[in-house]
């Protein structure tokens, strides 16, 4: 899982903006949105223009970097991939994944969406490889660690990471499968009123009745609906497509129902793929199509998977809430800063304040500005 991540010299991130997951405080609620000593479920709230979907863009490259999904758009344009705030040439990702007590290290830089100058993998500080295609230095790769038979010559057009899973067969343990595993089943996903945006593993429409079709998920599917909705929605198969039943009649599925629905069936599909593996979802602008109610509710049961690490963007205020979630879980991203609701307070909060109007009535903002 993901334990600590920074960006620097990408989008408006001119200085290092981290987010650090073990930051965990002595909660006695709340434990369900933490894992051992990490936090694993959050909310991230800000005022429009402060850079929460360029975050999600950062710390979801790795998807394409090591993970060779295509990039979105927002990821791919050459003007605004660099920070102009300073004089960079180039932009740093740094990840730090935890895997039965080691701590993998990942850091590459990049002078745009496609070309790497840097790279570097670390298990408990031990270096597995690094080079720097800038600087003289011969590239170095430890090759009891590495157990590949051949070593891909670093060019700058792909990571090494993704080089090796293109010809071999990675072990999910090693230093390099860990972070492949981790890149090739997390998603960046923001929902929209005509046209979705993701990275990463996803469906399209007629996928994601496949997926429920020949997973024996459509039963599943029509619980969680019901469960996160409060609605009923009855489903068959026909001809191996998936139908909605109304009444006597009955309609296919991706042509009557609404983009909130689509949008829980696709969460529902990501969670059923990735409920045993270490993956992370960035849900940007989480609840746009949700009803407050659907929202919560969304939330909860992702809360309940406990593999499945998470990051909700919203401007709900409401979703703040010690009743499913806890303070040092909830950040407000400031001045291209992340901070928890926890480390901008000298509050003792406990599970009976309500974090909604604490933040309204500006007990987080004290520090922020400091």
């Amino acid at each position: 899982m993901l334990v600590r991540f920074w960006v620097e010299g990408y989008r408006c991130f001119s200085e290092r903006t981290e987010i650090d997951l073990t930051d965990k405080k002595n909660y006695r609620f709340g434990k369900e949105c933490v894992r051992g000593d990490f936090l694993d479920k959050m909310v991230v709230l800000g005022e429009n223009n402060v850079g929460k979907t360029s975050f999600g863009y950062a710390i979801t490259d790795i998807i394409t970097t090591a993970g060779g999904f295509k990039k979105d758009i927002g990821q791919m344009d050459p003007v605004c991939f660099l920070n102009k705030d300073v004089d960079t040439d180039k932009a740093t990702f740094h990840y730090e994944l935890t895997q039965r007590g080691s701590v993998i290290t990942y850091e590459y830089s990049k002078t745009d969406a496609d070309h790497l100058v840097s790279e570097s993998l670390t298990i408990d500080r031990q270096l597995v490889y690094r080079y720097d295609l800038n600087s003289d230095s011969e590239p170095f790769f430890k090759k009891d660690l590495m157990r590949y038979p051949e070593i891909p010559v670093p060019d700058g057009s792909r990571s090494i990471i993704l080089a090796l899973s293109e010809r071999y067969a990675i072990d999910p343990d090693s230093p390099v499968g860990v972070v492949s595993y981790f890149a090739k089943h997390s998603l960046y996903y923001m929902a929209m009123w005509k046209m979705d945006v993701h990275i990463g593993v996803m469906d399209f429409h007629d996928q994601v009745c496949s997926y429920l079709i020949n997973n024996d998920l459509v039963s599943k599917f029509e619980n969680f609906f019901r469960d996160v909705s409060g609605s009923d929605l009855r489903l068959t198969v026909e001809d191996g497509t998936l139908m909605v039943v109304r009444g006597s009649g009955k309609i296919p599925f991706t042509k009557s129902v609404s983009r909130g629905t689509m949008i829980l069936c696709r969460l529902f599909c990501w969670i059923m793929r990735c409920k045993d593996k270490d993956a992370l979802i960035y849900f940007d602008d989480f609840d746009d199509m949700f009803h407050y109610r659907t929202a919560e509710n969304a939330i909860k049961a992702i809360i309940a998977e406990k593999r499945s690490q998470c990051i909700f963007v919203t401007h709900n205020t409401g979703l703040v809430s010690n009743e499913f979630l806890r303070p040092d879980c909830c950040f407000i991203m400031e001045q291209g800063q992340l901070r928890s609701f926890a480390s901008l307070t000298d509050k003792d909060i406990r599970r009976g304040h309500n974090l909604e109007k604490m933040l309204r009535e500006g007990e987080f903002n004290r520090k922020s500005v400091e």
